[in-house]
């Protein structure tokens, strides 16, 4: 009996200080003193993940041969590789900025030429890819594409009157 206890001592003992860690090694919210570019990186890496998980839903959902997998396979791996050196010269610039505070004239003009490079790049991937699509495929990615845009747009009409409700309680609230 003493050993079971023990036992189911030494395992809750882990177990807290196990959560503890986990709490303390968990990444934080940016704090006072990071600012608000700190919390923009934050909202900017969240909007990027979900665009790509979209993205992989979006071609999970049109039922791609094995040759188109391993085209698209290809294609973003080919493009991941062309970048590489454009992606890493930005990352250099802006946590040259992150440090030291700003950026000289020729390396903010450097910066927003590498944004524009990769831009383009992305759109050339993205063209690409959708010549790979077969035309019923793409006519369910224009498909998917419109449904967002109406969700999108219904979000925003919903927000929009939220706001005007509580902007008229406020006002009724004032005149009280």
């Amino acid at each position: 009996m003493r050993k079971i206890l023990s036992s189911a001592v030494l395992l809750l003992g882990l177990a807290s200080a196990s959560a503890v860690f986990a709490q303390e090694t968990a990444p934080t919210q940016p704090g006072p003193q990071d600012g608000p570019r700190a919390e923009r990186r934050l909202r900017r890496g969240a909007v990027r993940r979900r665009a790509r998980r979209q993205a992989r839903h979006a071609l999970r959902n049109l039922n791609l041969t094995d040759a188109q997998r391993e085209q698209m396979r290809a294609l973003r791996q080919s493009h991941r590789q062309k970048s590489q050196a454009q992606r890493a010269e930005l990352r250099q610039l802006m946590q040259a900025r992150r440090q030291g505070g700003t950026l000289t004239d020729e390396q903010q003009a450097r910066a927003q030429q590498l944004r524009e490079e990769l831009r383009a790049t992305r759109e050339q991937a993205r063209a690409e890819s959708l010549n790979l699509l077969t035309p019923e495929q793409r006519a369910q990615i224009d498909t998917a594409k419109q449904e967002r845009q109406q969700r999108r747009e219904e979000f925003r009409q919903r927000r929009q009157e939220r706001r005007q409700q509580r902007q008229q309680q406020r006002q009724l609230n004032q005149q009280q």
